[in-house]
């Protein structure tokens, strides 16, 4: 008898059914139909945060039996071991689906056996009244201390879809990430006419994965002995393409993640892009056009594609008509950037198909097609840039007339001496190019290299030394010169409660698109290009003061995690009614350690900490 069915065997002596065992987060009394008036639940969960093992003992003969690599405690992966942080043995982690104003109740134990600090985000959700649920370490939150426990509390009020991260560490590149769904009544969701089914199955999560763990990529990475920051892609947590052999020969890989539908229906999808590093996701199905309806929660007026290119942050809902002939289909994860040589597949599957069976497609064939938010910029006959969607809600704010404009510079800088890249005297970045190891760029915004508090912002701020909070202005005014010497700070603005704030990022160099996501709102995006190779502040102003910059200030699409393309720029606004500290970074783990970050200090009164909070302080 195999193992795993000996497990079920044992456990059915012990008076459990063999089903008990099996986690599933779809059983959570809060999934359920979602009905106009009826009464918010209290949706709660019990988390255990971890250092584990992909592809432990817990995994059996996995994956040479496929049973065994669904076993609880089973972390497939790509069938390599390695080790992970994890929420109660899993990866993704626990899904949270939930209904509208239901109240979210997460109980965080962390049981981290390096003594590491924890802090969860909840991506998307903006935390109004409850400011101190953000989860950022040093910024709304002391970390959860090892060996402690936080609950989290908050109210589920912006619909979409959405997910949770680790903002500690490495720890959302190696596992700690999962989805949150807040669904509305069919009456209130303005799309609900334009599909069938919305189940909760049918979410898809996507991450690059590495052999090695990521705090060892990113150190080769800042120190120039440069490690693959990508060995492959993971869809809800498992990849097919590394091959396991054992003594005897014999080989096998993890099996495929299936999607089922029934031909006929339209199937309501919602699509989350996990990555940590330099990487980004082509998402297509093979046969199936993709209907978006909604990007980061907020809904759009429907446009068909073909594919989509998803980066870090980025959420969108599809609807996928099953109107083809009832076999498999390849749904394509192809990856770009940092993750470009890869390319992983799942199963769309109709019912009636046999179990066991693959497409026959060849499954090494990118997908071809239209496709949505190109990732370097360059604009086809069939590609198109998310600005031109547009929102299909009524617009709900007047935000045609800016109370401030604030430019961001995004740029790689190299500065002897910041984040301890590079020793002026030692292996200063000037030899380089002459000796054995690279030179390493410290990422930053407007030449600041964004440094965390050692108190939180959000409760102690009063607590910062003056010393350490800057921005241009001030550093400006102390004559110290950041094209020439490492400025590393609190990097700061303030913003008085309900301006209307426009934000203009301009993306200085033709090499990298970055990420961008900014916390406690959703933006309208207005206007977004790519203009030249070199492409700076001064450009943008004189081109706008020529009337050459276009703002869409009618139905602009809304976002909170948004692409500023490479030699390019991009322009949001938002009415700042949501007062706090809001961290605004670069969603590139390793470029958020290098510096593209900082705080939007929103005034205006807020609800005060809860009794329980980590505590911390500046010995």
């Amino acid at each position: 008898m195999e193992s795993a069915y000996m497990l079920v065997f044992v456990l059915g002596l012990l008076g459990v059914a063999s089903t008990d065992f099996l986690i599933n987060d779809l059983d959570h009394p809060c999934v359920r139909k979602c009905k106009t008036g009826q009464k918010p639940m209290t949706c709660e969960y019990d988390w255990t945060v971890e250092s584990y093992l992909s592809m432990s003992r817990a995994c059996y003969q996995c994956p040479f039996n496929e049973f065994d690599c669904h076993l609880p405690h089973c972390i497939p992966m790509a069938g390599y071991m390695r080790p992970v942080y994890s929420v109660n043995r899993r990866l993704p982690g626990p899904s949270i689906q939930v209904c509208e104003n239901d109240v979210i109740v997460v109980k965080v134990r962390n049981r981290m056996q390096n003594e590491e600090g924890e802090g969860i985000h909840w991506h998307g959700l903006h935390m109004r009244n409850a400011q101190h649920m953000d989860g950022v370490p040093h910024i709304t939150q002391c970390p959860i201390s090892a060996g402690h426990d936080f609950t989290y509390k908050f109210e589920a009020n912006l619909p979409g879809t959405h997910w949770w991260h680790s903002h500690a560490g490495n720890h959302r590149s190696d596992g700690l990430f999962g989805p949150i769904i807040i669904r509305q009544s069919e009456k209130d969701d303005i799309n609900s006419d334009l599909y069938d089914k919305d189940d909760p199955s049918h979410v898809i999560t996507i991450i690059e994965w590495t052999k090695a763990m990521s705090s060892t990529v990113d150190l080769s990475l800042f120190h120039a002995v440069q490690m693959s920051p990508c060995d492959g892609i993971l869809i809800n947590g498992k990849g097919t393409n590394h091959v396991v052999t054992r003594p005897d020969n014999t080989s096998a890989s993890v099996g495929h993640h299936l999607m089922y539908v029934k031909k006929g229906l339209r199937y309501r999808f919602r699509v989350i892009g996990a990555a940590a590093n330099v990487a980004a996701f082509i998402f297509s199905i093979d046969n199936h056009r993709l209907k978006v309806i909604a990007m980061d929660g907020a809904p759009v007026t429907p446009f068909d594609v073909d594919r989509i290119t998803v980066f870090s942050g980025d959420r969108y809902d599809i609807v996928v008509t099953a109107d083809q002939r009832p076999t498999n289909y390849w749904i394509r994860v192809a990856g770009l950037l940092d993750c470009f040589r890869h390319q992983e597949v799942g199963i769309l599957r109709y019912a009636g198909t046999p179990k066991g069976t693959v497409p026959r497609a060849d499954r090494t064939r990118r997908a071809e097609g239209s496709l949505l938010n190109p990732f370097d910029g360059n604009l086809s006959h069939d590609a198109t840039f998310i600005s031109e969607l547009t929102d299909a809600e009524e617009k709900r704010d007047d935000l045609s007339h800016a109370d401030v404009t604030h430019y961001l510079e995004l740029n790689g800088v190299w500065r002897n001496g910041a984040k301890g890249l590079h020793h002026p005297v030692f292996y200063p970045y000037e030899r380089a190019s002459n000796t054995t190891y690279t030179d390493t760029p410290v990422t930053v915004i407007n030449n600041i290299s964004f440094a965390f508090p050692e108190v939180p912002l959000l409760s102690h701020w009063q607590d910062v030394k003056p010393s350490s909070w800057c921005n241009e202005d001030s550093l400006r005014k102390s004559g110290k010169n950041c094209m020439y010497v490492a400025c590393d700070c609190i990097h700061r603005i303030d913003i008085k409660e309900n301006q209307v704030v426009e934000l203009v990022f301009i993306n200085i160099l033709d090499v990298l698109a970055h990420q961008m996501h900014l916390h406690g709102y959703t933006t309208e995006i207005i206007g977004m290009a790519k203009m030249y190779k070199y492409f700076t502040i001064e450009d943008f102003k004189r081109l706008d003061a020529e009337g050459k910059i276009k703002r869409n200030l009618k139905n602009a699409p809304r976002k909170d995690s948004f692409m500023v393309p490479q030699g390019g720029y991009l322009i949001l606004r938002f009415r700042a009614n949501n007062p706090g500290w809001w961290l605004l970074h670069c969603h590139v783990d390793y470029h958020l350690k290098l510096g593209m970050g900082m705080v939007i200090h929103v005034e205006g009164d807020m609800a005060p900490p809860p009794a329980d909070m980590p505590k911390c302080t500046n010995f």
